[in-house]
C-alpha cells in the first residue's frame, strides 16, 4: 500500500490556537512543502529548529531556490550549483529526501538544461532526490531526452492532477502540486474535483503519493481532502448552505454594486455547501439568478432568497 502525504505549500499563513504557525500546522497535517526556500535560504539553525518543533513522523519537501530555475535558467553554473547544495543542506537538516524544482513556463529543456539534471543530482547528494515540475512542458509529453535523464537520476515528474496532467516518468514516488483551474492559484476545490484527484492518483505503481495544495484556500482544501482520504466523507465547505453559503463567501470581499456576471467572474471559484449536491462552485448557484445589477450584499440576498425569487436548484 502506498504511503500518502497530504499538505500545503508552506505554513506561514496558517493560524492555530498556539499562535506558532508550524507547530499548529503540524497538529492538522503531517506534511508540508517548504516554499520559503524558493525566495531565500533560511539558516541551518532555523531548519533544525523547525525539525524539532514538529512530531517525528512529520515530513518536509523543500522547494529549490529560484536562482536555479529562474535566474540561472536551469543551467549548472557555479551559482546554481551552490544554491542547490544549500537547498540540499536544508533538506538534510529537515530530514527531507525531496527537493522540488519548478521551472518557469517559458523555459524549455534543450540539451544544456537536460544535461544539468545530472550535475544538480550530484550536488544534491545521494540522500536527496530531485522532483521536477517542468512548467514549460505542462500538459504535454516531456522531451524524450529529458524523460530519460529524469529517470536515470531517480527523479520525480511533478504534475498537477487537478488539470488533467499525469506522470510521464516511472518512479516509486508520485508528486502532485495542486493549483486548480483558476488564474494565479485563485481556486477552491469542489467535491467533484477532489474525487477526480483521488481517481487520477489511482493505479500508480508508487510507494509514496504526495498531494500538495497551493491555491488560495490551500489549508482548507488540504483538510477536506485529508478527511476524504481517511474517512470517505466530504465535509461542508461553509457553515451555511445554499443562499446562506453564498452570503458567507461573498460577505468578506465582494464589492457592490455588481452584476451577476461580475460576481461569477470574481467569486464563482469559491466553494459553497448545498443541501442536496454537496460542495459546489459558487458559480453554479449564481447562474440560477437573473442577470441584473445588485446594489449591495443585502440587495443580492433579498433577490436570491426573497419570496419572488425562483428557488435555487441546489438550495433546500
Amino acid at each position: 500500500m502506498s504511503e500518502t502525504w497530504i499538505g500545503a505549500g508552506g505554513w506561514g499563513y496558517f493560524r492555530g490556537p498556539s499562535g506558532r504557525s508550524l507547530p499548529d500546522y503540524a497538529r492538522a497535517f503531517r506534511f508540508v512543502e517548504v516554499n520559503m526556500t524558493f525566495y531565500r535560504h533560511p539558516s541551518l539553525l532555523d531548519a533544525r529548529r523547525w525539525r524539532r518543533s514538529v512530531p517525528d513522523d512529520f515530513r518536509f519537501a523543500v522547494k529549490g531556490h529560484r536562482t536555479i530555475t529562474h535566474w540561472e535558467r536551469f543551467r549548472a553554473t557555479r551559482t546554481a550549483l551552490s544554491a542547490l547544495s544549500r537547498d540540499a543542506a536544508i533538506a538534510r537538516a529537515l530530514r527531507s529526501d525531496l527537493i522540488v524544482l519548478e521551472t518557469p513556463p517559458e523555459l524549455g529543456f534543450g540539451p544544456r538544461e537536460t544535461a544539468s539534471l545530472k550535475d544538480f543530482a550530484a550536488a544534491a547528494g545521494s540522500s536527496v532526490r530531485l522532483a521536477l515540475e517542468a512548467r514549460g512542458h505542462a500538459g504535454h509529453p516531456l522531451p524524450p531526452a529529458l524523460a530519460r535523464a529524469l529517470e536515470d537520476i531517480g527523479g520525480v515528474d511533478v504534475v498537477d492532477l487537478s488539470k488533467g496532467e499525469r506522470p510521464r516518468v516511472a518512479s516509486d514516488i508520485a508528486y502532485a502540486r495542486l493549483l486548480g483551474k483558476g488564474a494565479h492559484n485563485v481556486w477552491e476545490f469542489s467535491d467533484d474535483e477532489l474525487r477526480e484527484i483521488v481517481s487520477a492518483s489511482g493505479g500508480r505503481e508508487s510507494n509514496r503519493i504526495v498531494f500538495t495544495f497551493h491555491g488560495v484556500r490551500m489549508y482548507k482544501d488540504a483538510a477536506r481532502f485529508l478527511e476524504f482520504r481517511s474517512s470517505g466523507s466530504l465535509i461542508p465547505a461553509t457553515r451555511g448552505r445554499g443562499v446562506r453559503a453564498l452570503e458567507e463567501v461573498l460577505a468578506p470581499d465582494a464589492v457592490f454594486p455588481s452584476t451577476r456576471g461580475g460576481l461569477i467572474r470574481d467569486h464563482g471559484w469559491k466553494v459553497v455547501a448545498t443541501e442536496r449536491a454537496g460542495n459546489i462552485h459558487a458559480a453554479e448557484l449564481l447562474r440560477e439568478l437573473p442577470e441584473r445589477s445588485f446594489t449591495s450584499l443585502k440587495d443580492f440576498i433579498e433577490a436570491a432568497d426573497g419570496p419572488r425569487a425562483a428557488p435555487l436548484k441546489y438550495s433546500p
